[in-house]
């Protein structure tokens, strides 16, 4: 009989302190504010430069298209621009510096800064 409880006693146990465990691998909830808690493993996004020549304007898609890169090797990126004043001012062939960042394959510039100097031949 003492067997008996022992096991019974050990199992219960083993069930109180397991309980805990599996709650402690829960999704966390909401904080107080409401919006969804963020894992603390997530990376912050990264903001990138270029320096480039505009390629073109979109002005009804909110894009520009910018050729970076030496001659030999140069490569056109699309960014998605929030807003449309910083668009009016470029025309291709202008020099610009952009900050971009890029979420998920999609480049979002920041900044975007006209380069009236050019070096000099």
């Amino acid at each position: 009989m003492q067997k008996i409880s022992l096991w019974v006693t050990c199992a219960a146990v083993g069930i109180a302190l397991a309980g805990p465990a599996f709650a402690a691998d829960a999704p966390a909830a909401s904080s107080a504010s409401g919006q969804p808690s963020t894992p603390a493993t997530q990376k912050p996004i990264r903001t990138h430069h270029l320096i480039g020549e505009v390629v073109s304007v979109d002005q009804a898609a909110k894009t520009l298209t910018v050729k970076h890169g030496s001659s030999k090797n140069a490569k056109d990126m699309t960014f998605m621009v929030e807003t449309d004043t910083v668009l009016n001012d470029l025309k291709p062939g202008d020099h610009v510096k952009i900050g971009y960042v890029n979420s998920s394959g999609h480049l979002t510039a920041t900044t975007i800064t006209k380069n009236e100097h050019t070096a000099k031949k």
